[in-house]
C-alpha cells in the first residue's frame, strides 16, 4: 500500500519540475535544457550587455540547490572566487542556509536563478571592475558555515549554536514558550519580539544530514 501512495507523488513532483523547467526557458531565451545531463544549459544574461556561459544540474534539486557550473572559464577555479575547489561548481551559500531559502524564498527554479544565480554572476561581474565583491560574502569554507548559522540564528555564541544543533540531531524541539536559546532569559514569545522564534522556525527547516555534518565543523573549531 505504501509504494502506490508513493508513486503518484512522484509522478506529481517529475511534473512540477518539467512545467518549473519551462517557466526558465521561458523567460531566459539564452537556455536550454538537455534532457541526457538533466541540466540546463546554454548563455545567461545578467543584464543587458552582459552574459555568462552555464550549466546547471538538476539532480540534487529540490532537495538542495542545483549544482551551477561557469563553463566559458571567466571566473578562476578558486575558493577566493566563490568556486568550490572539488566540484568546481559555484558556491552560492552553506548548504544549511541553501535549504532554508529553498524553503523560504527560492520555491522554484526560476526564482532560484532570478534570486540566486543572477545576483552571483553579477557580484562577479562587479568584482572584475572592482578588485572586490558588491555585497557581503561569508568567509571560505569552515569558518563560512560557522558564520552561516550566526546569520541564521542571529547569535554570535558558536558554543549556543553547537548546543542548539546537538538538540536538534537528538530531535528536541523548543516551542514558542519555552527560554530562548540565547540565554536570555526570556522565552520565545518575548525574545526580541519573537525575532529568535522566527530565526529559529528557519532553522528547524534544515535537516539532520547537514547539521551532523556542520556540527563536526563546529566542534573541530571550537577547540
Amino acid at each position: 500500500m505504501e509504494k502506490a501512495s508513493e508513486q503518484p507523488q512522484l509522478h506529481l513532483n517529475l511534473m512540477d519540475i518539467e512545467h518549473q523547467i519551462k517557466e526558465v526557458l521561458n523567460h531566459y531565451s539564452g537556455l536550454f535544457y538537455n534532457e541526457i545531463n538533466n541540466s540546463i544549459e546554454g548563455e545567461l544574461f545578467i543584464s543587458e550587455d552582459d552574459s555568462y556561459d552555464v550549466s546547471i544540474h538538476l539532480k540534487s534539486y529540490p532537495r538542495n540547490f542545483p549544482q551551477v557550473f561557469e563553463i566559458g572559464e571567466r571566473i578562476p577555479p578558486k575558493v577566493s572566487r566563490h568556486i568550490y575547489s572539488d566540484t568546481k561548481s559555484c558556491c552560492f551559500t552553506t548548504q544549511a542556509k541553501a535549504q532554508i531559502l529553498l524553503k523560504t524564498k527560492v520555491s522554484t527554479l526560476y526564482l532560484f536563478i532570478k534570486e540566486i544565480v543572477i545576483p552571483y554572476f553579477q557580484n562577479n561581474s562587479f568584482f572584475e571592475i572592482n578588485g572586490r565583491y558588491k555585497t557581503d560574502e561569508y568567509a571560505h569554507d569552515k569558518i563560512g558555515i560557522l558564520e552561516g548559522y550566526r546569520d541564521i540564528l542571529q547569535i554570535n555564541n558558536d558554543y549556543l549554536i553547537a548546543k542548539l544543533i546537538a538538540g536538534r540531531i537528538k530531535g528536541i524541539k523548543l516551542r514558542i514558550q519555552d527560554l530562548c536559546y540565547c540565554e536570555s532569559g526570556l522565552t520565545m514569545k518575548k525574545c526580541n519580539n519573537s525575532k529568535h522564534y522566527r530565526c529559529y522556525k528557519n532553522f528547524r527547516i534544515i535537516n539532520t544530514e547537514v547539521l551532523l555534518n556542520d556540527i563536526t565543523i563546529f566542534m573541530e573549531l571550537m577547540k
